[in-house]
């Protein structure tokens, strides 16, 4: 479901005087908006890790492949 979708299932709640005081969202809608904003989390994550790292040692190649096979080999011990 879009934001757009989401947002069009909207309902509004007033008070006596007609002033909108809430919104309501069937579960469908909300569960979607939901999963739209933990996706944002994680690329929000990602973005904050892809930061931190981006001064880090690169390896290429062979030791690249070198470093993962001892990670591996570490993780299973």
């Amino acid at each position: 479901m879009s934001v757009i979708e989401i947002l069009e299932t909207a309902q509004y709640v007033v008070d006596k005087d007609g002033q909108e005081t809430a919104v309501l969202l069937d579960l469908a809608s909300w569960t979607s908006l939901r999963h739209l904003l933990e996706e944002l989390i994680e690329d929000e994550n990602l973005g904050q890790l892809m930061m931190a790292v981006e001064n880090d040692e690169k390896l290429t190649g062979n030791a690249a492949r070198r470093a993962y096979n001892e990670y591996l080999a570490e993780a299973q011990s």
